[in-house]
C-alpha cells in the first residue's frame, strides 16, 4: 500500500499531552501530538498482556484457582483490581475480561501463574512481543502498568500494538465489549464504555491511569473508516474520551477514505518509440493506492512518452492526487522490458512522418512512382 505521511491539523484544542491517530485502512497518520516521545502507559499495558495471554492459551475456557501469589502486593500498590478473590475457581476467560474491562491487575498476575509460571516469564514474553512488533520505543517491566521509570511506551508504538490486537477475534470481542458476567457471576464493567454517551464514535478502549501517567486512552473506531486513537497525560477521563470523540468527530465528517487504484490496474495503453512488437503497452499501477482525502479532491496522471529500451522498474508516470490543500504522488513503474528495434530506430522519421502523415504519404509515394515513369519513359 502506498501511503503518504498526512497528519492534519485540527479546529479544535486537544487536551491529552500524548496523541496518535491513524487510519487502519491505509495506515495513514491523520493527527499526532508527542507521539513519537517516549511516555508511561499505564493500564494500556494490559493490552500488550492480553495478547500475549491469549496467544500462549490453548483454551481460555480452563480453570484457574485464585491464590494469595496472585493478589500479593496489588492492594498495597493501590492497583485497580477486577474483584476476584483467593480461593474462587474461574476461567481464562474470565481473567481475560477481568483484565481489560475493570482493569483488574490480579487478573493480570493469575495469567502471568497459570500460562507462563511466573511474572518475569510473562513480562519477558511481552517484551519479546514488542521487538517482534517492532514497538521499538517500548519496554515493560510488569504486566498490570504499575508505575515504574523503567515501564515506557510511545503512543505511536502503542498504535502498532493495538491495531495488530484487533486482528485476533478473541481480543477483538473483549475490547469491544461494555460488560461481562463471570462463570462465577461476578459482573465485570468496562471503565471507558460504559461512560460514554449515545454520540460517541469510539467502538473499543482500554483506559489507563497512574499519578504520572495521568489519564490514558487506547481507542478504535469503525463507523466507517477504522481509526485508531492512542492518547496520554490527559487532565480527566472525561478530556480523555473528549479527545478522541472529538477527533473521530472531525474525520469523519470532513474526510473519507477512498481506493484510488487497485494494484495491476491498467490506468493508459501507449505506443512505444523504436518499436514494432509493443506500440500498444500497458500503463499498469504498480502498487494498491489509497488515501484518506477531503470531501473533494481530484486525481490527474502525467504520462510519459516511451521509447525503447525500457527496463522493469524504469519509472514512466506519475499519479497526482491534490486534497485539502496538499498534494501527493506516485511513481508508475514499467512492469515489462521493451528492446530497441534498431531498424525501427533508423528510419523512424520516415516512419513518423507516414503514421502521421499517411494521406500526404500516399501523394508522395504516388509522385515518386510517377517521376520513375517519366524518368524511363524519357530514357527511352
Amino acid at each position: 500500500m502506498v501511503v503518504p505521511a498526512s497528519a492534519k491539523e485540527v479546529p479544535f484544542e486537544v487536551d491529552s499531552d500524548y496523541v496518535y491517530m491513524v487510519n487502519r485502512n491505509s495506515n495513514e497518520v491523520m493527527y499526532e501530538k508527542n507521539a513519537y516521545e517516549k511516555m508511561y502507559p499505564a493500564s494500556m499495558t494490559k493490552m500488550m498482556s492480553a495478547i500475549v495471554a491469549i496467544e500462549n492459551c490453548d483454551d481460555i475456557s480452563s480453570e484457574v484457582t485464585i491464590t494469595h501469589d496472585m493478589l500479593s502486593g496489588l492492594y498495597e500498590a493501590n492497583a485497580s483490581m477486577a474483584g476476584f478473590n483467593v480461593n474462587e475457581t474461574v476461567t481464562i476467560k474470565d481473567l481475560l475480561y477481568g483484565l481489560m474491562l475493570p482493569s483488574g491487575a490480579e487478573c493480570a498476575y493469575a495469567l502471568g501463574y497459570t500460562l507462563f509460571g511466573s511474572i518475569d516469564n510473562y513480562v519477558s514474553m511481552m517484551n519479546e512481543k514488542a521487538k517482534m512488533l517492532k514497538m521499538n520505543d517500548t519496554h515493560f517491566v510488569n504486566p498490570t502498568g504499575l508505575h515504574n521509570d523503567d515501564h515506557y511506551s510511545t503512543c505511536y508504538d502503542l498504535s502498532i500494538l493495538l491495531d495488530y490486537c484487533l486482528d485476533n477475534d478473541i481480543f477483538y470481542q473483549i475490547f469491544t465489549c461494555d460488560r461481562y458476567i463471570a462463570s462465577n457471576g461476578l459482573e465485570l464493567s468496562s471503565t471507558s464504555l460504559t461512560r460514554l454517551d449515545d454520540n460517541s464514535y469510539i467502538a473499543g478502549a482500554k483506559t489507563g491511569f497512574t499519578n504520572l501517567a495521568l489519564r490514558c486512552l487506547a481507542s478504535f473506531a469503525n463507523y466507517r473508516e477504522e481509526y485508531i486513537i492512542i492518547s496520554g497525560h490527559a487532565s480527566s477521563s472525561e478530556k480523555a474520551i473528549e479527545d478522541a470523540d472529538k477527533l473521530y468527530k472531525f474525520f469523519y465528517d470532513n474526510y473519507h477514505y477512498v481506493d484510488i487504484y487497485h494494484a495491476n490496474d491498467v490506468i493508459d495503453v501507449t505506443d512505444v518509440k523504436y518499436s514494432i512488437s509493443d506500440n500498444k503497452y500497458p500503463v499498469i499501477v504498480n502498487e494498491d493506492i489509497g488515501l484518506t482525502v477531503a470531501n473533494e479532491y481530484s486525481i490527474t496522471i502525467d504520462k510519459y512518452e516511451l521509447e525503447a529500451p525500457i527496463d522493469v522498474g524504469d519509472k514512466i508516470g506519475t499519479i497526482f492526487v491534490k486534497t485539502d490543500g496538499e498534494s501527493f504522488s506516485y511513481p508508475v513503474l514499467a512492469t515489462k522490458s521493451v528492446d530497441r528495434n534498431y531498424i525501427v530506430y533508423l528510419f523512424w522519421p520516415i516512419i513518423s512522418f507516414v503514421v502521421s502523415y499517411p494521406r500526404a504519404s500516399i501523394d508522395i509515394l504516388l509522385l515518386f512512382i510517377c517521376l520513375i515513369v517519366i524518368v524511363r519513359i524519357i530514357r527511352r
